[in-house]
């Protein structure tokens, strides 16, 4: 039961420590969204729903200013994908607007 006990904790610990990184990652959106997709595809988002919610919305709100445009077309389609699947409505449109691009 102890070691149990322990592991519970430590699982505990762990799932705070990540909690913190998604609300207060350093640096850029593109980085934001690379640790959100890393979480997504370790299968251990279900823990962390409220916070990368939060994280989208955040984005999602910044997206019509054009303020959160940076990136090349992996961080761009990345952005989209994420915002699309978490149901913000994201226009086919933002991926064209990355600059040169033409599809």
């Amino acid at each position: 039961m102890v070691i149990r006990a322990c592991k519970e904790k430590q699982l505990e610990d762990l799932k705070e420590e990540i909690r913190g990184k998604l609300i207060n990652v350093a640096g850029n959106t593109c980085q934001k969204l690379k640790f959100i997709d890393v979480v997504q595809r370790l299968g251990v988002a279900y823990h962390f729903e409220r916070e990368i919610e939060e994280v989208l919305q955040h984005i999602y709100d910044s997206y019509p200013n054009g303020d959160d445009m940076e990136g090349d077309i992996y961080d761009v389609a990345l952005r989209f994908r994420l915002l699309r699947q978490a149901g913000h409505d994201i226009s086919c449109v933002y991926i064209q607007e990355i600059q040169g691009w033409e599809g």
